[in-house]
């Protein structure tokens, strides 16, 4: 999958035009669709799935995505992990035979979030 990131739809169309898409089949862009995106994607490239965060498909024309279906492009929503990457569910998923106290005395982290990747951890596996 290709990800393309851009500020603006113009911004996004600069790219497309210099991107060599090879035989790539998705595509992820974290700007809503807009007509001239999709036109030149699909002067551009053979996609047949385009991946969109959430919130950018919800705001997205259901006409413009209905049309893609009909011509056999899928438009898929994505969620997309946001914000500054944490160690922290690193370093807690090491000590998760203690418990959180425990955890939170050897390594120094705040002791509420120390449980809070504790039980999503604990809760994931």
């Amino acid at each position: 999958m290709i990800e393309l990131r851009g500020k603006s739809a113009k911004e996004l169309i600069k790219r497309i035009d210099n991107l060599n898409f090879g035989d790539e089949k998705e595509i992820y862009i974290n700007t809503e669709l807009s007509k001239n995106l999709v036109i030149e994607l699909l002067e551009n490239s053979n996609i047949e799935i385009i991946y969109l965060p959430k919130s950018k498909y919800e705001r997205t024309n259901k006409k413009l995505i209905e049309a893609l279906k009909d011509i056999g492009l899928e438009v898929k929503p994505i969620t997309v992990k946001t914000g500054r990457p944490s160690k922290n569910e690193e370093i807690i998923s090491k000590y998760l035979d203690k418990h959180p106290k425990e955890i939170s005395e050897l390594t120094g982290i705040n002791l509420k979030t120390v449980e809070y990747h504790y039980y999503k951890l604990k809760n994931k596996v």
